[in-house]
């Protein structure tokens, strides 16, 4: 009997470096927003396509738009 195993994406995956360094330029004013969220459009494609390839049934976004993993609860809370 084959034993089948589940395997889903939960939270993040870790960025790809090309991300990780327009993220630097753009936050210093190096890089334009349209030219940031293009790429961020290519690495959030990439990242698709590498769990559908992995056989992954539901994909996600692996979190790459988000500036940090915390921002959301930070950016909440008061004080």
């Amino acid at each position: 009997m084959t034993t089948v195993y589940r395997a889903d994406t939960v939270g993040s995956l870790l960025r790809l470096d090309y991300l990780v360094r327009a993220r630097t330029q753009f936050e210093s004013g190096e890089l334009e927003p349209a030219a940031y969220k293009a790429i961020e459009d290519r690495a959030v494609d990439q990242v698709i396509a590498m769990q559908e390839g992995a056989g992954l049934d539901v994909v996600t976004d692996g979190e790459l738009r988000r500036r940090t993993f915390i921002d959301q609860l930070r950016e909440a809370v008061e004080g």
